[in-house]
């Protein structure tokens, strides 16, 4: 009886969040979409999972239209996975990676079939938008501020080509958002509805692979020394990419370390969280997270704890 009232529950939210893609809420709401599917999925057999998200998609199109049920259907796909998974008690590395690959992969699909049946071009489509919230400001005069933001075609044309570069990027870090932002609070619900699932190894003991280390140093010697190539065409979309998600890394390894000292030496578990913050806005702390990568730090705070 439990289990039923939940998943209506779990339904009922999933209708009020798709309700709610027409509100301000839209990003939160994007970000939380894949939850109810997602632990619906886990705890219903494949005919009741139906059951339940069926009527869900049929109220939402009455009341939005039929064009609203796109982003359902497509986040729909990465949470069955992750529900998938959560049934076979798979690992949490294996569940949120495969539920952002997914993401990522429909991505990919639906852009080669609209490149290839519907001609769609998205340098194109991105170069138009930008130029479209650029406008103002290339036609503005007068004031300081008005002279400051004045845009030059080619400065639009640098903006559409560095955010079209940066696609990969984007997805890729969105997709993981999604997935981690899921499990964070899937797990710890399927746990009290009685489904076991594996928990996340604590963040203090992440230890990213070294090799990281080696891929970053590549990349930087081929932005330092690479010339134009290294800034243009197929290699240079690689290392403008490739540069972040590293940094990305390694501010985790940052984290990781932070939340280790703190463990160890047992302070306020305020104070990672603080320090963590931090690195948003003292960019090189990201440094850390290399180091710890490369030397043995944090034994050597066990070994002068002893």
């Amino acid at each position: 009886m439990k289990s039923r009232l939940a998943s209506i529950a779990w339904s009922i939210t999933y209708l009020l969040l798709l309700l709610s893609l027409v509100t301000p809420f839209t990003f939160i709401t994007v970000l939380l979409i894949m939850l109810p599917t997602t632990i619906l999925y886990a705890t219903l057999t494949t005919k009741s999972f139906v059951y339940h998200i069926v009527p869900v998609f049929l109220i939402v199109m009455i009341v939005m239209g039929s064009w609203s049920i796109f982003l359902p259907l497509y986040f729909l796909i990465p949470s069955i996975v992750m529900g998938h998974f959560y049934k076979k008690r798979a690992s949490v590395l294996r569940t949120v990676m495969f539920g952002a690959g997914t993401i990522l992969a429909e991505f990919l699909l639906l852009l080669l079939i609209s490149t290839l049946f519907f001609d769609f071009n998205l340098a194109h489509t991105i170069e138009n938008i930008v130029n479209t919230a650029a406008t103002p400001f290339r036609s503005a005069t007068g004031g300081s501020l008005a002279t400051e933001l004045k845009l030059s075609d080619q400065d639009t044309q640098q903006i559409s080509t560095l955010t079209v570069q940066t696609i990969p990027f984007t997805l890729i870090i969105t997709s993981l958002a999604m997935a981690t932002i899921t499990h964070a609070i899937a797990r710890p619900t399927l746990a009290s509805l009685g489904q076991i699932t594996p928990k996340m190894m604590p963040l203090r003991e992440w230890r990213l692979p070294r090799a990281l280390i080696w891929y970053y140093c590549i990349v930087l010697l081929i932005e330092l020394f690479g010339g134009s190539s290294a800034k243009e065409g197929f290699l240079g979309t690689v290392v403008l990419n490739l540069l972040p998600m590293l940094q990305f890394a390694f501010i985790i390894q940052s984290a990781g370390f932070f939340f280790y000292i703190a463990h160890t030496k047992k302070w306020n578990k305020g104070i990672p969280i603080l320090l963590t913050v931090l690195m948003l806005f003292i960019r090189p702390l990201w440094l850390i997270g290399l180091f710890d990568i490369a030397f043995p730090l944090r034994d050597m705070i066990t070994r002068s704890r002893r």
